[in-house]
């Protein structure tokens, strides 16, 4: 084998082995702050949600500052019944998840059962979806 060879070979492999860490070491730094941050800043997360639908509402239509005023009650009044929609739709979803586990009792052992529980707890209230990939 040529030296040039041997050093292609080197660099390639280099290049591999860094890009392999650089790869690595970017999941588990997205995957630590996704876990880290699950739910802690959940109500300051909300909060940048409505502001973001509203800003999102004046940029569609291309509000000027007046409009904006006479907006801005018709949207807030709409995200809070969105807010109380989803309230409602997440106390259904609850009713619903712990029919089931009642319903699969008597098939499940044990330490299914509390598995499934601490599912329900952790995500069936939410729908699992809001927390997750935020």
């Amino acid at each position: 084998m040529t030296t040039e060879r041997k050093k292609a070979i080197v660099v390639i492999s280099a290049t591999l082995i860094v890009g392999i860490l650089i790869g690595v070491l970017t999941t588990g730094m997205f995957a630590r702050h996704h876990y880290r941050s699950n739910g802690k800043d959940f109500d300051k997360e909300h909060r940048g949600m409505r502001n973001g639908f509203a800003e999102r509402i004046y940029k569609i239509t291309q509000a000027d500052s007046l409009q904006r005023k006479q907006m801005k009650p018709i949207v807030d009044q709409t995200m809070a019944n969105i807010d109380t929609l989803q309230r409602k739709t997440e106390d259904e979803v609850r009713v619903l998840l712990d029919s089931m586990i009642l319903n699969m009792k008597p098939i499940l052992r044990a330490d299914q059962l509390t598995k499934l529980e601490t599912f329900s707890k952790n995500k069936g209230g939410n729908g699992g979806h809001r927390r997750r990939h935020h």
